[in-house]
């Protein structure tokens, strides 16, 4: 570095040695003079000391600028010392700064990986849903196959029965006219051997009319013996009249058991067919409230899954959104490249202009050019460190800008999120209500179905009540009409009785003839008796028919009791099939809605596509301007150096002209101005360097603060976003929680109604034992019938209110998707608008800078014609580590890609756990199901073998009855051809005896 001594010393060496400097002058003088004497100018000793003055009056002023140059190179220094250690710490907060976006964006991918984690999990949960309910379908056919399969062996068994019944009916009846026939037979028979019995017992009263004239004399013993005899057939008469009757209550006290035990046989089947509705109706109803908690479960389970859908979707979108935020300011960063490209061809422009002016210069000042080298590399140094000094603050502007619109960007993310959160908020509270009046509907229907039930019941006791009075009454009429004709029977025998006995005490004498009319009479009454038997043994067929055809009718009741029951079963499994598949149907439009949300995710990412492709476009038109105004800078700067260079050669011409004219003045007038103008410039160069270090410090005062507010902004939204997200995920292991324990309940309580059911339908059962009757059976049938239809139409109106439940739920569902369609294209087109206008108004407002710039660029062009070349290599610094800073920003962006990609896997991993979860709830649901299947199985195969058996006891008691008909029968016939074998002996001994 030069300093004042030096030039001093080299240009004034006369305060030393002041011959020496005479004579260098007076060389320089002779130099002058051989110069001058072709013009014949006269050297004269004024003028050398006038010269010696002014380059004294030189040399000081040199080293006065070489002073006020070492003092401002000293505080440039400090400056740098200070800036460089602000730039430091601003380096050290950036990166640090850098450092939290990273750990947010990782924070974020981790989300997002989340987000993909639970779309697979809710994936594979639809899956398995799918595989189950097809499951439950195969199960069900294979159910109904089987319960077909049983209903035709029952009715084969059925039809087998009936038609044995009606072949023992058949046999019964052949036998009972074999029985008419042979009692026809035998009555013609009788008639014969009467006739015949009579001509003998004439012929042997008048032999013994004969032999009564001979035979007086032994009459009298004769007769006492007859007496005795006849005293001893009486007495074995009325012994064989007492058996008969004794034969005849017993037989009366068979059938009353049996008819007992039919009864009580025909009251099990009534109670076993009341269990078996009272269980399917117990069973329907279980089905029904498990399905009313399987829907209430599923629809929580969808509006938690759609509420975390909604969430990740915002999450994806905010992500979407600083993603295409960085990209935005990629792009403002290469338009601002472009800027810088801009600025450095006018500055090479302007340094053209420049040397071409120094080429002026140096032609006007070749003797100043070794004194100002020195002062110009200060300059220029100055100047490249001025322009290092500029490039930064320019950086930190842009640096600043771009954290001003981040924040920006974040605020109306932020506001876009809150207006979100309201909106899903507005969501969940109508899709409560809509639980809650559909749950009320479902209570409201339970309470009606429930009163219907408790009026039916009652309806059906007081049927009972009066069963039971009409039956206890027509028992009590039957047993005063067997008294009463009991005690008639009862009465005629003694009648009788007593008359034989005074017929026999009084009329002795008259025996022949009163054994006739005796005989005549006994005929009568046996005749009657005959007939009287006659009479019973058709009544007995006659019940017996009525009974077989009301067993036939039962035995049909109960087919069609069994066939009702099992159509019942398989209604409220049709009712439950049409639920599921309304459920399948609900899903499978959720699925639609999934499929149509992802279509406008994937016309979103194609809009984006555009997107990018026109700012491609936009970028290369950019480029090709760019390169034609290089092209015309080039042609103009061409042109400008011919027209400079044709300029200083006539400038030099004419400055050669008017030295030769005008020497001392115009040396005079040129050192005062040039001391001027330095002056001039040293003082504005000072106040525009304290103003750039005052801007400077203002700006980086105004960047910490603005650095510091964002940091705290960002602090403040990623705990709060935290915060968020560890509430939902309590939020939602809460109602995991609470759904199991709701599950567990609902199961107790059940296993609670079941047994309570049990013990119920145990207790009515065993007092309805007790109570019921034969002659209410075609009553309680019809009964019956009567609140199955009416079942029948509450379960159709049931069904019309189901599926027109379905049917609004359904378009609510399909206006709902639709608004939200709506609603998302109209925000797509309007973000889309939004972005456009925004980067309308962005390219406007950087092709107005790029004018203002280039205006300002060529206004201060003339004004900055000596710090042109440092500024040269200081811009091609900052293209350097702008070109660098591009390269970070895609290493950033495609960290924030993977990020992205990590988050999508997180998600896709949180659905796999979301659809395992799913999957086991499923799973016990089924086994559940099972089980009750199970269950029904276990109950039909009873209800089956207890039926089974009950045919088996009905046939076998049927069976018994009919030998024991039999017996009774062949009884009879005995008792009849012995009586009669009796009668024929009396008549012998009548005869005999007469």
């Amino acid at each position: 570095m030069a300093t004042g001594a030096g030039w001093q010393q080299y240009y004034s060496p006369a305060a030393g040695n002041p011959s020496s400097g005479a004579g260098k002058y007076n060389s320089g003088s002779s130099s002058t003079m051989s110069y001058q004497s072709g013009i014949t100018m006269e050297y004269t000793q004024d003028l050398h000391l006038k010269m010696s003055k002014k380059i004294a009056q030189l040399t000081k002023v040199i080293y006065a600028l070489n002073t006020k140059n070492d003092e401002h190179e000293a505080a440039i220094q400090i400056l740098k010392e200070a800036h460089e250690e602000e730039v430091q710490q601003i380096l050290s907060e950036t990166r640090e700064k850098i450092m939290q976006y990273k750990g947010k964006i990782s924070d974020e991918m981790d989300l997002k990986q989340r987000i993909q984690s639970m779309e697979e999990s809710m994936e594979l949960h639809e899956r398995m849903k799918r595989q189950a309910l097809a499951e439950f379908e195969t199960y069900r056919q294979r159910v109904e196959d089987m319960q077909l399969c049983t209903e035709a062996q029952h009715t084969q068994r059925v039809v087998t029965m009936s038609r044995e019944v009606e072949e023992m009916r058949r046999s019964f009846e052949e036998k009972l006219r074999f029985f008419g026939t042979a009692q026809a037979q035998f009555e013609q028979e009788k008639k014969l051997v009467l006739e015949e019995l009579k001509a003998n017992h004439r012929q042997e009263v008048s032999e013994l009319l004969r032999s009564h004239q001979s035979q007086n004399q032994n009459h009298s013993k004769d007769q006492e013996k007859l007496g005795q005899l006849h005293k001893a057939e009486v007495e074995s008469l009325s012994e064989r009249v007492e058996e008969v009757k004794g034969d005849k209550k017993r037989l009366v006290e068979e059938y009353e058991a049996k008819l007992n035990k039919a009864q009580a046989f025909y009251e099990r089947e009534l109670e076993a067919m009341k269990r078996t509705q009272q269980l399917t109706a117990d069973n329907l109803q279980a089905w029904k409230k498990t399905e009313a908690e399987l829907r209430r479960e599923f629809h929580m389970q969808e509006a938690a899954l759609q509420k975390t859908l909604g969430k990740l979707r915002t999450e994806l979108q905010r992500v979407q959104e600083e993603a295409r935020e960085h990209r935005e300011k990629s792009h403002k960063l290469q338009a601002s490249l472009t800027a810088t490209e801009s600025n450095i061809k006018d500055l090479s422009k302007q340094l053209d202009e420049v040397t071409q002016d120094a080429e002026i210069v140096e032609i006007r000042q070749k003797e100043a050019e070794c004194e100002l080298e020195a002062t110009r590399d200060r300059v220029q140094q100055q100047a490249t460190e001025i322009l290092l000094k500029a490039s930064h603050i320019g950086s930190l502007q842009a640096t600043q800008m771009t954290h001003e619109a981040a924040i920006r960007d974040l605020e109306s993310e932020k506001s876009r999120l809150k207006d979100k959160v309201v909106r899903l908020e507005e969501e969940r509270g109508a899709l409560q209500n809509k639980t809650h009046a559909l749950d009320d509907r479902q209570r409201q229907q339970i309470l009606s179905l429930e009163k219907t039930l408790r009026e039916e019941k009652q309806v059906y006791e007081k049927e009972m009540v009066n069963m039971r009075a009409k039956y206890e009454d027509d028992a009590a009429h039957f047993k005063e009409s067997q008294t009463r004709a009991l005690e008639e029977l009862s009465k005629k025998h003694r009648t009788t009785l007593e008359n034989t006995q005074t017929t026999a005490e009084k009329e002795k004498s008259r025996l022949l003839a009163e054994m006739e009319q005796q005989f005549e009479r006994e005929r009568l009454s046996l005749e009657e008796q005959e007939n009287h038997l006659r009479q019973q043994l058709d009544s007995l067929k006659e019940e017996l028919a009525t009974k077989l055809e009301q067993a036939n009718q039962e035995v049909l009741r109960l087919q069609e009791l069994v066939k009702e029951g099992e159509q019942g079963m398989g209604t409220a499994e049709g009712h439950i099939t049409n639920l599921k598949e309304a459920q399948d149907k609900l899903a499978e439009e959720l699925d639609a809605t999934r499929a149509r949300l992802r279509e406008t995710s994937n016309l979103l990412t194609a809009l984006q596509g555009e997107m990018e492709a026109q700012k491609k476009q936009h970028e290369a038109k950019v480029i090709t301007t760019k390169e034609d105004e290089k092209l015309k800078m080039d042609k103009m700067a061409l042109e400008l150096e011919l027209k400079w260079t044709e300029t200083l050669r006539q400038e030099c011409k004419k400055l050669r002209e008017e030295l030769r004219e005008d020497h001392e003045d115009d040396k005079r007038a040129a050192l005062s101005q040039l001391a001027q103008n330095k002056e001039q410039e040293l003082g504005s160069a000072r106040e525009s360097w304290q103003r750039k270090v005052e801007d400077l410090l203002e700006q980086i005062s105004l960047l910490k603060q603005s650095l510091e507010m964002q940091l705290s902004q960002s602090q403040s939204s990623l705990q709060q976003l935290q915060a968020q997200f560890s509430q939902e995920r309590e939020h939602l292991g809460q109602q995991l929680q609470e759904l199991q324990l709701e599950y567990q309940r609902r199961e107790h309580s059940l296993q609670e109604a079941h047994c309570c059911t049990m013990q119920d339908l145990e207790e009515t059962r065993q007092h309805d034992l007790k109570e019921l009757e034969q002659r209410l059976r075609q009553q309680h049938h019809m009964e019956l019938q009567s609140v199955r239809e009416a079942h029948r139409h509450s379960i159709e109106t049931l069904k019309q209110q189901s599926e027109q439940e379905l049917q609004t739920l359904r378009f609510e569902l399909e206006d709902e998707g639709k608004a939200m369609l709506a609603s998302l294209r109209s925000e797509l087109n309007h973000l889309h608008a939004s972005a456009i206008e925004q980067l309308r108004q962005t390219h406007q407002q950087e092709t107005a800078t790029a004018k203002l710039e280039l205006e300002n660029a060529l206004e201060n062009s003339r004004m900055q014609e000596r710090e042109l070349l440092g500024r040269i290599s200081d811009l091609q610094e900052e293209v350097v580590r702008r070109k660098n800073h591009i390269a970070e920003l895609d290493h950033e962006i495609h960290t924030l890609n993977e990020n992205i990609n990590t988050l999508t896997k997180e998600l896709e991993l949180k659905g796999k756990e979301v659809l395992k979860i799913r999957s086991e709830a499923n799973q016990q649901i089924r086994a559940h199901e099972q089980d009750l299947c199970k269950k029904h199985e276990r109950e039909m195969a009873e209800m089956n073998a207890m039926h089974n058996r009950e045919t088996q006891n009905m046939l076998c008691d049927f069976n018994k009855a009919q030998e024991l008909l039999k017996d009774k029968i062949s009884a009879l016939q005995v008792l009849y051809v012995q009586y009669i074998q009796y009668v024929v002996a009396l008549a012998l001994c009548v005869c005999v005896c007469t």
